[in-house]
């Protein structure tokens, strides 16, 4: 009688927990699906420092990558030196494809330059912003989740096609809850740090 009274109780003990390890596996599963959940990095930054107009034209080059972010797949890792992709969640477009507006956006709106213009704008252009995504990654390896972005920015002076500035910008974003939405949630947040403080640096030595 009381063997079975255990085999009973081991059996709904153990339910429940192999549903929560198959949810846990289907969050990070590398099985690849028919249907995906795409989405945007379109935040910008709620506030945004100004400066006088002055006769400057601003050239946004397209922001270069690393290949293993220069993708719609949607980067995590849950061990050190390991990168994995979501299987049924990615990027609309590649992240340095969404980045380019808001970097354009985020400066017009410092009212600082007569023009912001992107490639292939053939006309004449006083500076040169350039940028890299060097990281943006969802990190599982803490105790509270981290979306871990940083950008590279240089900002050269077309006369003489000098380097004047460069700056690394990083932000440690934390995720407000454990699932790939709650990743792009803080990778918004994080790209809205990253185009204030830009914007800064090309007031600051602009």
């Amino acid at each position: 009688m009381m063997n079975k009274k255990m085999n009973t109780l081991m059996r709904y003990t153990l339910i429940p927990l192999c549903m929560m390890t198959l949810a846990g596996c289907s969050f990070l599963s590398p099985v690849k699906t028919d249907t995906s959940n795409k989405y945007l990095l379109n935040k910008l930054p709620d506030y945004v420092p100004t400066k006088k107009t002055r006769a400057i034209t601003l050239l946004v080059s397209m922001p270069e990558t690393r290949p293993i972010f220069n993708t719609t797949q949607m980067a995590y890792t849950r061990n050190p030196y390991q990168i994995s992709y979501f299987s049924q969640n990615q990027w609309a477009e590649a992240p340095v494809e969404m980045l380019q507006p808001l970097l354009v956006q985020t400066l017009q709106n410092t009212h600082h330059f007569k023009a912001i213009v992107t490639p292939p704008y053939v006309g004449l252009y006083n500076y040169t912003l350039n940028t890299q995504l060097l990281e943006l990654v969802q990190d599982y390896t803490h105790r509270t989740p981290l979306l871990l972005m940083s950008v590279k920015a240089q900002i050269i002076k077309t006369s003489n096609n000098k380097v004047i500035a460069t700056r690394q910008f990083s932000v440690t974003q934390p995720i407000p809850q454990v699932s790939p939405y709650g990743g792009v949630y803080a990778a918004n947040q994080a790209t809205a740090h990253i185009l204030e403080r830009i914007a800064e640096f090309c007031l600051e030595k602009i």
